[in-house]
C-alpha cells in the first residue's frame, strides 16, 4: 500500500513518507501550477529546463553544479500532471524541485534550491541560447527514437484535459515553442526573458508550495525551520492568476518524418462511457503483449514492438513501435475487441498472465521510489482499499473475465483518436484517415 501522511510545516502542507532511508532524506518542493494563465503556460517547460543551468546570485553555473554535487546526491526540476483516478479532466499540474541529501546537509540543500529558484540569471542571453539549442536537439533525438511515446501522448491529448496539458508541457507544442525561440532568438529573446521572469514570480510563491519528504521523523523539525526560512523569501508581489483549462478535441494527425517506419496509435477512454476500471485489465494488458498484439503486429506485421495501456482514468491506447505498416496495424487494433470476445486459454496460461501482472505491481522499490509512489497516490486519490480491490480482481481473473473486457476495448476504439508518426510516403498513401498531415520537424 502507498505510504503517506498529510502533515504541516507551519503554514505549508507536508506529505510525509515514514520510511527507513538509511540517513538519506528525499525532498521535493512541489509548486502548484493550477493558476498559471494560458499565455505563460507553455513556457513552464522552458523555465524548468533552465533551473540549475544558469548563474545565480552566489555561483556561476559551473560552481553551482559542483556545489550541488558536493552537498547532495543531485538536484533536478521536473513537471508532473496528476489526474484524479476517476476523472482525467481533473488534474493538478506541478513544477517540482527534487533532491536526495544526507540529513546533516538538509539546510544547505534547501538553501541551494532557494538560490536556483529565486536568483537564477534569466537575462543571460548567451546561456539561454545554449540551453534552448541543447534542449531542441535533445528533444529531436528523443522524438525520433521514441515515436510511439509521441504518438500515444498526442492521441490521448484529443480526449483528456490532463493529457492535453502534459502535451503542452513536454510534447510536440513544447518542441515547436523551443524550436521557434531557437530559430528566431534575436528578435524574440526579450519577450522570452520577460515571460520567464514573470513566470518564476507566478510559480515560486508560498501559497503554491507543498513539501514532500521521505526519511526519518527526527529530521522534520530541521526541515520545518528550513522551509519556514524559505517561505519568508519566496515571491509575494502581486501577479496575474487564472486557471488554464484547454478544451481537448479530436484532431487525428499524421506527423511525417524522414524515417522508414511508423509509430501507430489508437487511443480513447472507456471510463467516460460508464465502464469502471477493474484489476482484470492488468492481466489483459500482459496477454495482449504476448498474444494478440504480439502475433498480429509483431510476428505477422513485422513491427519491432507493440504496447497497450488501460489506465485507471479510462485512458487507453494501442501503439506499434517501428512498424512497417499503417493501415494493416489499424485493422488489427479495430478487430481486437472481437478477438477478445471469443478468447480461449487454459488455466496454466491464465496463471502465467496473472503472475506477469502481479510482478509489475509488486516490483521491489527503494525508499525514493516508495515515496514517489505515495506522493502519486496522494495526488490522484488512490487508496489502499482501491489497490486491494484491484489486486483481488486480478488474482481471481478467469478466461470469462477476459472475454468480458471486449466492451472496454470496443469503447476506447470507438473514440477513434488516431495519431501516427512516420514515413511521409506511407502517411500520404493513407491521407483519408487523417484530418491533418504535417511534418514532425517543421
Amino acid at each position: 500500500a502507498p505510504v503517506f501522511e498529510e502533515r504541516s510545516l507551519g503554514d505549508t502542507k507536508l506529505i510525509y513518507h515514514a520510511l527507513f532511508a538509511n540517513g538519506i532524506g528525499y525532498l521535493r518542493l512541489i509548486f502548484n501550477l493550477n493558476e498559471i494563465p494560458e499565455e505563460y503556460f507553455g513556457h513552464i517547460g522552458i523555465l524548468k529546463g533552465c533551473l540549475g543551468l544558469l548563474n545565480t546570485e552566489h555561483y556561476s553555473y559551473g560552481d553551482l553544479f559542483n556545489e550541488i554535487n558536493l552537498y547532495t546526491g543531485g538536484m533536478a526540476a521536473v513537471n508532473n500532471t496528476y489526474s484524479r483516478i476517476d476523472d482525467c479532466d481533473q488534474c493538478t499540474v506541478t513544477l517540482e524541485i527534487k533532491t536526495k541529501v544526507l540529513y546533516e546537509n538538509l539546510e544547505k540543500a534547501v538553501e541551494l534550491m532557494r538560490e536556483i529558484m529565486l536568483t537564477s540569471d534569466l537575462a543571460d542571453e548567451k546561456r539561454l541560447k545554449e540551453i534552448l539549442a541543447e534542449a531542441k536537439s535533445r528533444m529531436q533525438a528523443q522524438m525520433i527514437s521514441s515515436g510511439h511515446t509521441v504518438a500515444a501522448g498526442r492521441a490521448m491529448s484529443y480526449g483528456s484535459v490532463s493529457a492535453r496539458l502534459s502535451e503542452e508541457l513536454s510534447g510536440i507544442p513544447f518542441y515547436r515553442l523551443i524550436a521557434d525561440y531557437d530559430e528566431h532568438f534575436e528578435e524574440k529573446k526579450h519577450e522570452l526573458i520577460q515571460k520567464l521572469k514573470t513566470l518564476s514570480h507566478m510559480i515560486f510563491r508560498p501559497e503554491n508550495l507543498m513539501v514532500d519528504f521521505t526519511g526519518d521523523e527526527a529530521v522534520l523539525d530541521r526541515l520545518r525551520a528550513a522551509v519556514s526560512g524559505l517561505n519568508a523569501r519566496l515571491f509575494a508581489d502581486p501577479v496575474e492568476k487564472s486557471r488554464y483549462v484547454p478544451v481537448p478535441e479530436r484532431r487525428n494527425e499524421g506527423f511525417m518524418t524522414a524515417g522508414q517506419v511508423q509509430y501507430v496509435c489508437r487511443a480513447g477512454n472507456f471510463l467516460k462511457k460508464g465502464l469502471p476500471y477493474t484489476g482484470a485489465l492488468k492481466a489483459l494488458r500482459v496477454m495482449m503483449g504476448y498474444e494478440y498484439l504480439w502475433v498480429n503486429v509483431r510476428v505477422k506485421g513485422g513491427a519491432y514492438g507493440c504496447m497497450c495501456r488501460f489506465g485507471r482514468t479510462g485512458e487507453s491506447y494501442f501503439v506499434s513501435y517501428r512498424d512497417p505498416n499503417l493501415a494493416k496495424t489499424l485493422e488489427v487494433f479495430e478487430q481486437a475487441a472481437d478477438a477478445i470476445a471469443s478468447y480461449g486459454a487454459d488455466e496454466r496460461t491464465m496463471t502465467k498472465y496473472v503472475i506477469g501482472a502481479v510482478s509489475e505491481i509488486d516490483a521491489p522499490m527503494n525508499p525514493s521510489a516508495k515515496g514517489l509512489y505515495g506522493l502519486s497516490a496522494y495526488m490522484s486519490g488512490l487508496t489502499a482499499q482501491t489497490l486491494q480491490r484491484e489486486r483481488d480482481e486480478l488474482l481471481g481473473v478467469t478466461v470469462e473475465d477476459i472475454r468480458k473486457l471486449a466492451p472496454y476495448i470496443r469503447a476506447f476504439i470507438e473514440d477513434d483518436y488516431l495519431c501516427v508518426v512516420g514515413n511521409a510516403g506511407a502517411l500520404k498513401q493513407n491521407e483519408k484517415k487523417f484530418t491533418k498531415l504535417e511534418n514532425l520537424f517543421v
